[in-house]
Order: structure tokens, then C-alpha cells, then sequence
């Protein structure tokens, strides 16, 4: 927070991210995914929902992640847009191969 006293807030953007992949034994990689959850450091910490940074991402609607219900963070969340997106990698890949 120090290092960023002073910064515009045009300029403090954030997001998280999660990247997944499956490979096989041999190391083919069958599929692959990544989700992100964007949004801008804020001032400082607000809400109880969360862990680690969930306090301080400051999300376009004005909540921090640390605001959201958790039906409203799992709809969201960064790691659920990559397992969904994953999943669907796997079943057309599984398509495709029957």
C-alpha cells in the first residue's frame, strides 16, 4: 500500500488470475484454461467476505471482492471462470476424439 500512496486511481489496476491446464502422464497437454477477476487496488481494506487480497480489489460496481456474498463471488470468481472453461476444453476435446 506504501508504494502505491499517491497513485491515480486510473492507474491502479488489478486483477486476479488463475491459469489451469491438464496434461496427460506423457506431458500432452489436453487442455487449458484461465479465468481472471478484474478490477483496481483500492485505499484500503473493506469487508469481511474473502482471504488474502479480497479486501483491497475494488471491483467496477464499486464492492470489493471482500463485499460480495459468496453466491456473488463463486458466479464471479476468477478460479470458477477457469474450471468452467475447462471443463467445457475437456468435453469438446472428448467430442472431438469419439
Amino acid at each position: 500500500m506504501r508504494a502505491l500512496a499517491g497513485i491515480d486511481d486510473s492507474k491502479r489496476s488489478a486483477r486476479f488470475v488463475c491459469a489451469l491446464s491438464i496434461a496427460s502422464p506423457e506431458g500432452v497437454e489436453l487442455a487449458a484454461a484461465r479465468g481472471t477477476f478484474e478490477g483496481a487496488v483500492g485505499h484500503a481494506p473493506r469487508g469481511g467476505n474473502g482471504f488474502g487480497y479480497d479486501p483491497l480489489l475494488v471491483l467496477h460496481d464499486g464492492r470489493t471482492s471482500a463485499e460480495l456474498s459468496a453466491a456473488e463471488k463463486n458466479a464471479r470468481s476468477h478460479r470458477g471462470v477457469a474450471l468452467l472453461a475447462l471443463a467445457k476444453s475437456l468435453r469438446e476435446g472428448l467430442l472431438l476424439r469419439a
